[in-house]
């Protein structure tokens, strides 16, 4: 974040704290957004598998959310008095900034989709119920979502040591 420029840390910072597709965030209008109710409302035309969706949002990307000026166009996110369309050259500047591999075929390379991983391993890390993950991104499916849910060293790690704690009650 603190590499990217500064129309593309607002976008970053929407998908990593709601999970949503690049596409659902590039086209979003400040209509989709409800401050007061802390959602954002996606209409079935707005999202990949043609269904409405509502998107919690937290504290830190309401406080990204409520600097950027609004408009008199509708789109929340915009570069030089337009929508934002193609981010791929300020993500890979971004990631070269930081040193961080970029790209789809690149071993390692992170792509903007990474993100939508990313906060589906969150939550479920932080104990969000999975049917309530696959409700915010979309995920119709439990194949779907295990496909975006990441099972890292520190899961095992804090597996074994819940083995070990059944263990000695046992």
């Amino acid at each position: 974040m603190a590499n990217a420029a500064a129309h593309l840390r607002p976008i970053l910072a929407t998908a990593y704290y709601t999970g949503m597709r690049k596409r659902e965030i590039t086209t979003l209008t400040w209509d989709k957004i409800d401050f007061k109710a802390r959602v954002i409302r996606l209409e079935a035309a707005d999202t990949k598998d043609r269904e409405k969706r509502t998107v919690p949002i937290c504290d830190p990307l309401m406080e990204e959310l409520q600097v950027i000026p609004r408009g008199i166009h509708g789109l929340v996110f915009r570069y030089l008095g337009k929508g934002v369309g193609d981010i791929e050259t300020a993500m890979e500047t971004a990631c070269k900034k930081a040193k961080i591999k970029y790209g789809r075929f690149v071993k390692g390379g992170f792509v903007f989709h990474d993100l939508r991983h990313t906060f589906n391993t969150n939550m479920r890390k932080a104990g969000v119920a999975e049917s309530v993950i696959m409700d915010i991104t979309g995920h119709s499916t439990r194949a779907m979502f295990d496909r975006y849910n990441t099972v890292d060293e520190s899961d095992r790690n804090q597996a074994i040591g819940q083995f070990k704690a059944f263990l000695e009650k046992s």
